[in-house]
């Protein structure tokens, strides 16, 4: 991250930060300017009492650089309580005697901000995926979900937020894409775009990151004849939210984490950290994606499945940044996709599975399995998949048990959290399902 100024919006006004870049932004909030409200609960961003509005978009302070800050708009819940919005919240939340502690209540007044904001008319359902990231230890929620309700209910005399306050930051000018290929083949500077794995490490505070979220160049989802091409620099939010993305990575996209893990996380994040728990790193390898590579001198184009060498061991050289990720267009509407975690919301993936059979005039024309959680890498074996491709309904029945044979000697899973028969039961039960669901 370069030793620059960083000029943003606080609470409605401009603000420049010339201390180490690095730093969180939940530290500097605290220390440097007295906006206590944000609170420091776990620094790994699964409380959420930390939590901030940046650009309208709830988000953890704690996995926040200061780097990343320029041309923000940064609202915290000082600043939001002098909206009318938060009057409103405030009196639903004291009507049902929703605040015990407080301690996690600021980060829960602006979830209950950013719900509202683009859904004006929660279900109960749709409240409680909106405060999902944000723990509270007092109330049990219930009497929270009522406030989000009520304050719903009264939405005509409380105009939302403008979390960008009307303001226009001293934007630094963006990096294009080249630049920042030329920073990479000339400093050791870390690639950095969302940050949720990455500021999770004390030692992250020592290092210097070159902040890639905001090239343009990473940012958009489009398509070409034969795919889809996502930006490695696009949100899980930004993911669920465009209409070339398929339901098979939305699906995957929405049991990320919760909202603002989401609205922060990048899918070129998410392939780059190298887990085999990554859950859009599952959909892309299931699908045969492809990777475009870019240095400031060549390029190239990968499969994904060659991206990964093994725990933590990447196919791409230091002067290189995943640019885009390529996925075939067709042939993904009939899918299977399963993660089994310890809970819904913020849960790493203790074994997952998505399956894709593209069946044409009683064809088989592509059968895909992908399993992630069990190894250290993604596992996907093509030739095993491949005895069912060709083959009708019928025929692929008569295969099965030899297909389900091939399968479970091939899946060994690890040792860890839980115990290796049980990833391996997991396995086989995902993948009899996805047969069955199938007709197989």
């Amino acid at each position: 991250m370069l030793n620059t100024p960083v000029k943003f919006i606080l609470n409605g006004e401009k603000t420049e930060y010339t201390g180490n870049p690095s730093h969180r932004l939940l530290d500097v909030l605290r220390s440097d300017y007295s906006l206590t409200g944000a609170k420091c609960g776990c620094k790994e961003g699964e409380c959420g009492a930390c939590s901030v509005l940046i650009d309208g978009k709830l988000i953890n302070s704690c996995l926040v650089s200061m780097g990343s800050l320029s041309g923000s708009s940064v609202v915290t819940i000082e600043g939001y309580s002098k909206t009318a919005r938060f009057d409103t919240l405030e009196k639903a939340y004291a009507s049902v005697s929703a605040v015990q502690c407080g301690f996690c209540i600021p980060g829960m007044i602006l979830a209950s901000e950013c719900l509202l904001s683009n859904n004006p008319n929660p279900t109960e359902y749709e409240i409680r995926e909106g405060i999902s990231g944000n723990l509270c230890r007092c109330t049990g929620y219930n009497a929270i979900v009522k406030a989000i309700g009520i304050a719903a209910d009264t939405k005509n005399t409380a105009p939302a937020c403008d979390c960008k306050h009307n303001h226009e930051a001293e934007r630094t000018p963006l990096l294009s894409l080249q630049e920042a290929l030329e920073l990479r083949k000339t400093t050791n500077l870390i690639p950095y775009a969302g940050g949720t794995d990455l500021m999770v490490s004390e030692s992250s505070l020592e290092k210097k990151f070159l902040y890639i979220g905001n090239i343009p160049e990473l940012k958009q989802i489009t398509e070409d004849e034969k795919h889809i091409r996502f930006g490695a620099a696009c949100t899980f939010t930004q993911v669920i939210n465009n209409k070339l993305s398929p339901e098979i990575l939305k699906e995957a996209c929405r049991g990320i984490a919760a909202p603002a893990i989401r609205n922060a996380g990048t899918i070129g994040g998410n392939i780059a950290n190298g887990s085999a728990k990554a859950d859009s790193a599952l959909i892309f390898m299931v699908t045969d994606s492809k990777l475009l590579i870019k240095s400031a001198d060549s390029e190239r184009i990968i499969p994904i499945r060659d991206f990964y060498l093994g725990d933590k061991k990447l196919n791409i050289n230091p002067n290189e940044l995943i640019v885009e990720i390529l996925m075939p267009k067709h042939g993904l509407d009939n899918y299977y996709y399963k993660k089994v975690g310890a809970r819904n919301a913020l849960s790493i993936a203790r074994t997952s599975f998505a399956g894709i059979l593209d069946i044409q005039d009683g064809i088989i024309k592509n059968c895909a399995v992908a399993f992630g959680a069990v190894i250290d890498t993604i596992i996907r074996f093509d030739h095993i998949d491949k005895k069912l491709i060709g083959k009708n309904t019928d025929e692929a029945k008569a295969l099965k048990a030899e297909y389900f044979a091939m399968y479970d000697e091939a899946v060994v899973p690890r040792r860890g959290r839980v115990s290796v028969q049980y990833r391996k039961n997991v396995c086989m039960n995902l993948l009899k399902d996805f047969l069955e669901v199938n007709g197989i």
